[in-house]
This record gives structure tokens, sequence and C-alpha cells, in this order.
């Protein structure tokens, strides 16, 4: 009886002293654009259970013959076929000359519950991605990213971003459905003040409280940081926190050149970071496969030839790393 007792002490104690990283449980998954992701070996043996795609809202109102469409069909149907618990984000129309338009709430709603209809199957929802990563035109060709003016603006987005929020609460509740959904999709950014400043007005037109919100914390991850990630945790105060959108950035503009061993670390800091937080709940690592040599931003797990990077062993390890600040 006294050896049973001592050990239950010690069980006790080593509950107390051991680390939040520790207790934290989360689900990892990825974020990704390829169809073909989910078909190749090396994505399976990683053991991920969750996967988050990027579609224009207005998608559904496309021709089926349209790549927007075809692709989404084609993504959804293959991480369906490989287990995924699938999470859909909207952003921007990328029909040209609507890019940079927002919808109004009314609008927003009628293009969801169009998808809602066709895929019932999705119960996750993140009504708008990155709302405060503005529009811009990429070098060197048409390809607008970001989003519109009027939504990624401090003084009109986090009242719209809101709209659209309800909106999603709305379309679930009208259809019967059960659904997570991310309220709001914030990129952290290197100077962070304008994401806090985003968050804590959104929450003023978020009613009710949102219960997850979304952190894209790729300034964080790949400067081996946390404060970012502090900072918008605490301006979303309660609620789960879904880290939709990070990873190791293997090439980015002149701020990071093409580096395969640093993005392996980035992705051990990222880890750190996600076990650093009983609210965080799920990570989605951006992405799987490597983009073409002319593409400006490189976060692949793989390279185009199929073979692994360094960071591909890192997720299958889920091995954490350093953050050094």
């Amino acid at each position: 009886m006294t050896r049973r007792l001592s050990l239950l002490t010690l069980a006790l104690i080593a509950c107390l002293v051991l680390p939040v990283s520790a207790q934290a449980a989360f689900k990892t998954g990825v974020s990704d654009q390829v169809p073909g992701s989910f078909l190749s070996p090396l994505y399976t043996s990683l053991g991920l259970s969750t996967a988050r795609y990027i579609a224009p809202y207005d998608v559904m109102v496309l021709p089926k013959t349209d790549p927007d469409w075809v692709a989404m069909n084609e993504w959804i149907a293959n991480a369906r076929s490989a287990g995924q618990d699938v999470l859909i984000s909207f952003e921007h129309s990328h029909t040209k000359g609507r890019e940079k338009r927002a919808p109004n709430a009314a609008e927003f709603s009628k293009d969801l519950k169009l998808f809602m209809r066709a895929f019932p199957f999705v119960r996750s929802i993140s009504p708008w991605n990155e709302v405060n990563r503005c529009n811009r035109t990429i070098a060197g060709s048409t390809l607008v990213v970001g989003q519109p003016r009027k939504l990624c603006n401090l003084k009109t987005g986090p009242k719209l971003a809101a709209s659209y929020y309800r909106a999603t609460r709305g379309a679930c509740v009208s259809l019967k459905r059960s659904c997570n959904i991310v309220a709001l999709d914030i990129l952290d950014q290197n100077n962070v003040t304008q994401a806090v400043r985003y968050t804590k007005a959104f929450r003023r037109f978020a009613k009710p409280a949102p219960k997850i919100w979304g952190i894209h914390n790729y300034s964080d991850t790949n400067r081996f940081s946390t404060k970012r990630t502090k900072a918008l945790l605490k301006a979303t105060g309660r609620g789960q926190v879904w880290l939709t959108e990070t990873g190791g950035i293997v090439k980015f503009g002149r701020s990071f050149p093409f580096n395969v061993s640093r993005a392996a670390k980035a992705l051990g800091c990222m880890f750190t970071i996600a076990r650093s937080s009983s609210r965080i709940k799920r990570l989605y690592i951006y992405n799987f496969g490597a983009a073409t040599p002319e593409s400006q931003f490189d976060a692949g797990l793989i390279n185009l030839d199929g073979t692994k990077r360094p960071g591909w062993t890192v997720v299958k390890k889920r091995k954490a790393g350093r953050c050094h600040k």
C-alpha cells in the first residue's frame, strides 16, 4: 500500500510539473491546393488527418468546366478518399475584373449555401482567407493575390469579415448543419500590430463570440519567434485556435533565399509553437508539394521530382525544435 501511494504521489507530481507543451493535443494536417498531393505515398505515410483548401467565394456559380471548379471538386474527392477531414476556406473571386470586389453578406451567404448543398459532408468552413492581407498583383503576371481593400482595411474590414462569419452561422442553422466555423483567418505578418488591431475590432462585431479562430503564423515560424502568435492568442480572447496556415519557407523573395535546411528548422519551431498552448487544436502545414522554379514562394515538404526534403522528416516525426526569440 505504501509503495502504491508513493507511485501515485509521484504520478501526481509529474502531472503538475509537465510543461503546457506536453499537455497540448492537436490534429496535424496540410493546407494544399494540389489534388494530386493525396495520391503520393509520401503524403499517406505522414499520417495526417485533416486538409484545407482555399476556393474563390463564387466558385459554385462558375461553369463546371472552369479550372477553379474542376480543381476544387477533384481536390475534395481525393482528400475524402485519403480519409481527410476537409476544411474549406473562401477568398476573393478569381474571375478577371472581380478579384478586387468584396461581396456583401447576402451575396456571400447565397454562394456559401450553394457550396454547402453540393458538399454536405464538409462541416469545417473558414468564411474568408487571410482577411488582413491586401490585394496585389504578382510582378510579371496578371495574377491577383490577397483580399479586396474593403476587407483588409482596418476601418471597414473587421465589420465586413464579421458579417461573413454571421452569414456562415446562419447558413449552418438554416441547412441544419453542425459546423466548425473558423470565424477569422488572420495573417501575423512581420509587424503583428495590424493583425492584433484587426482581431480586436472584429471581436466587437462578431456576435455571438467565435468558438474557433484561425491564425497564419508564418512570420513567427520562419523567424524562430513566438511573440506574434502569443499576441494573437491574447487578442482572440477565448476559444479554440487553429493554425490554419503555416510552414517552413524554402524560398520567398530576398528575405528567404532557397534553403531546405532552414525551412526544416522552421518546421521544428512550428511544432514548438503548436504545443505551447492548450487552445491550439489544429495545425495546417502549407504545403506538401514543391513550387515550380519560377514561383516566388515555395514551402513544399517534397521536391518536384517527388523526393523528400528535410522538412518532410520533421513533419513525419512531429519533431519540435527551437524558437530562439
